[in-house]
């Protein structure tokens, strides 16, 4: 197999479990060097879960930390960057959700919600990325912030044509950007993501670091079968490695490759890198511009 992404440096941030253990996984499959978080003291096991044989080389340091706090993730990153002689990819992956409920919730209940959401999901993405970038600046390299399907449809901004997706949920239906009425904290804290993305691929551009956002739908991780429930999966639904392997490919575009997009694959859709997008070909336009 020929390992596209041989001899660089990545970080992922909560990678104990679900989509950031595949991705963590999948990118030292794939050659990289990985360093990862997570809040989870089981972060400390991962390269003796890894499913593939692969030496010591493979891993730099997997420490607890909290993205959300400042010294934490900051720590992290230095440590990580001074192990493996820099950084190349970050996944800024760690998130969490709340349901939340703008008509009901007490007032003290949707300050605590907000705290942790947006602390985690949000803030989290920015003391990544900012702790990170001082270390790409030499080489380049690629920031990859994970967000959701409730930013990028398959109805929205571009309408998808459904007939060979059947088991996409909406494929009746052009569904809305956004997630449903329980979920304006974690909503808001996914589009400042965008807002984040599309402000860094610009200003980062002329050191050669691409920045794209990439989410995903209805996935076989701990977190959506926690909010799921009892209810069964939905049709399509993705299995996270499949969703990693996305990631991979969008990483493998190299220094020519998109920037400024919103990458997404959905449930019922497949998993595949689709073409590059409209806020892809806007950034590409913008950038060019001021070349």
């Amino acid at each position: 197999m020929k390992r596209r992404l041989l001899g660089r440096r990545a970080i992922v941030t909560g990678a104990a479990r679900g989509l950031g253990r595949s991705i963590a996984f999948a990118l030292v499959r794939e050659g990289a060097r990985v360093a990862a978080c997570d809040k989870d003291t089981s972060i400390a096991l991962l390269a003796g879960e890894c499913p593939f044989p692969a030496d010591s080389e493979a891993w730099g340091p997997l420490e607890v930390a909290d993205v959300a706090h400042d010294e934490q993730v900051h720590g992290f990153v230095e440590r990580a960057a001074r192990s493996m002689g820099g950084i190349d990819i970050v996944v800024a992956n760690a998130g969490v959700v709340r349901v939340t409920r703008p008509w009901k919730d007490p007032y003290s209940s949707a300050i605590a919600d907000f705290d942790e959401v947006v602390g985690v999901n949000l803030r989290g993405v920015f003391l990544t990325g900012r702790a990170a970038i001082p270390h790409m600046l030499a080489t380049g390299g690629d920031i990859v912030n994970i967000t959701t399907d409730h930013i990028h449809t398959c109805g929205w901004p571009e309408h998808l044509d459904h007939s060979d997706h059947p088991e996409c949920p909406w494929h009746d239906v052009r569904r809305p950007a956004l997630g449903g009425k329980n979920f304006d904290v974690y909503d808001a804290s996914k589009w400042g993501i965008k807002g984040i993305t599309s402000t860094w691929a610009r200003a980062l551009a002329p050191h050669r670091i691409r920045v794209n956002s990439f989410g995903m739908g209805a996935t076989v991780t701990p977190m959506f079968l926690g909010m799921l429930g009892d209810r069964p999966l939905p049709p399509g639904t993705m299995q996270s490695d499949d969703v990693a392997a996305v990631l991979v490919d969008l990483l493998a575009e190299g220094p020519d490759g998109r920037t400024g997009d919103d990458v997404q694959v959905w449930a019922g859709h497949g998993t595949a890198l689709p073409p590059v997008g409209p806020e892809g070909r806007l950034a590409a336009t913008d950038i060019s511009s001021e070349c």
